[in-house]
């Protein structure tokens, strides 16, 4: 039995390569009208330093991209959508210093007319060498969790509610509980 566990483990790690699971994280801003805003963070979960990568932006869908920020140290450069080709635009992040394995880094923010009705949302991206091109890994953007902050009402429920618990069982207690 321990013969075939280990012959799994080594399969799977044969057979999955380097684990790469970066992950880029956005958050959307509504400027005004059609104009949006994606605000990036990028979370090195995987075993290579990143040091540059690019986010696609749908032909027809999106229109006059521009860098509004970058991280630290970093640079972009913008490829617009081209109907011409047809091409998606694409906006590519290189750095100086790269995102090590466990590390995550946020700042950079690109502008945007959005063509379709409702809110922006997931987008193609690929991690890439910044020195050979060679592409590491891809994926899609995956939306930030938003934090949200229980209203006053709400803990001064909780609270009472809790209050209740603790007075019944103490009487409980004083007076003994019943058994039938």
């Amino acid at each position: 039995m321990k013969t075939i566990k280990t012959l799994l483990g080594v399969a799977v790690l044969t057979f999955s390569g380097n684990a790469f699971a970066d992950a880029i994280t956005y958050t959307v801003d509504n400027l005004g009208g059609n104009r949006w805003q994606y605000n990036y963070t990028v979370d090195n979960t995987g075993t290579n330093a990143q040091d540059a990568f690019a986010i696609f932006f749908e032909l027809f869908v999106f229109e006059n991209l521009v860098v509004e920020s970058t991280a630290p140290d970093w640079d972009a450069d913008v490829f617009p959508p081209d109907p011409g080709l047809p091409d998606d635009g694409i906006v590519e992040f290189y750095g100086l210093f790269p995102i090590l394995p466990g590390e995550s880094l946020s700042g950079w923010s690109v502008s945007f007319d959005y063509l379709l009705d409702g809110t922006p949302g997931e987008q193609f991206f690929e991690f890439f060498d910044g020195f050979t091109f060679d592409l590491i890994s891809d994926g899609i953007t995956e939306r930030a969790a938003e934090v949200t902050v229980p209203e006053p009402g709400t803990l001064g429920l909780l609270g009472t509610g809790l209050l209740l618990l603790s007075a019944m069982r103490r009487r409980q207690s004083a007076y003994g509980t019943r058994s039938k």
